[in-house]
């Protein structure tokens, strides 16, 4: 299994100790560290904008990873933000950091599957960032999801796929050796989100941004303070392979956003 880290909440503790001058509750403090998708926080703000969220609105992010994403949403917006995870150290790791946020009043994180989640209420609006990678039946993954949210809710998605059949850099972050990666191309995925009862709103190919993302933040070298790849069992080949795939166009990156279909 790829996402096989046990002890993250102990190594983020140690990088926030080698960085007492760094305040986690500031907005923006811990956006090197708890966004586990390429494009970091700018990539967050790109979905916002089509969660469409009125006051009272609660957000479900799948595959919340480190929380990153569902306490930028709740610090920006206001709403109530629930995460879900496979991982139970990732979840961990989510929850401590939430608290060093003070978002445990907005943010909650549950260790679980979207298969046997049953919400009651449904939700209004989803996020799923860099997760369907891993999954092999995408068209069933999203007719959870879609079971979890109210007729009419929206969900936005950031995206892996490959525009053609090419041999990738193994590790990738979510796949150490390439037998547990299921990435396909934007046309199938799309596909799949609508076949599992949603309607397409916009889907757009990021790579374009995604690249000058990548080139703006590495401009000068690594970022300085505690940084995702630190998290990540050999984190920095994994990232670095990664961001090789998207300039050689191997891989690319799309932003999508749905509409949960009526009865």
């Amino acid at each position: 299994m790829t996402y096989r880290e046990t002890d993250v909440s102990r190594t983020v503790s140690r990088l926030l100790a080698e960085h007492p001058d760094l305040d986690p509750s500031a907005e923006g403090a811990l956006d090197q560290l708890d966004q586990f998708h390429i494009g970091g926080a700018d990539a967050v703000d790109r979905l916002i904008s089509s969660l469409a969220l009125a006051e009272g609105d609660r957000v479900l992010d799948i595959g919340s990873g480190f929380g990153g994403p569902a306490r930028q949403i709740a610090g920006r917006t206001g709403n109530h933000v629930t995460g879900i995870d496979i991982t139970p150290a990732y979840v961990d790791a989510a929850r401590d950091l939430n608290a060093k946020a003070g978002l445990r009043d907005l943010v909650e994180f549950r260790v679980g599957d979207i298969s046997d989640f049953e919400p009651d209420p449904l939700f209004q609006a989803a996020i799923t960032m860099h997760v369907q990678m891993s999954i092999r039946g995408k068209t069933a993954w999203f007719a959870h999801i879609a079971r979890c949210l109210a007729p009419g809710a929206r969900l936005a998605v950031w995206e892996v796929c490959r525009p053609r059949q090419a041999g990738l850099p193994w590790p990738m972050p979510w796949s150490l050796d390439g037998t547990d990666s299921f990435v396909v191309t934007a046309a199938e995925l799309h596909a799949s989100i609508e076949h599992a009862g949603f309607t397409a709103t916009e889907w757009t190919d990021e790579t374009a941004w995604t690249q000058d993302w990548i080139t703006r933040t590495f401009a000068h070298g690594l970022p300085a303070g505690p940084a995702l790849p630190m998290l990540l069992d050999d984190g920095y080949t994994r990232t670095i392979n990664y961001a090789t795939a998207l300039g050689d166009g191997s891989l690319q990156v799309w932003r999508g956003a749905f509409t949960r279909d009526r009865p």
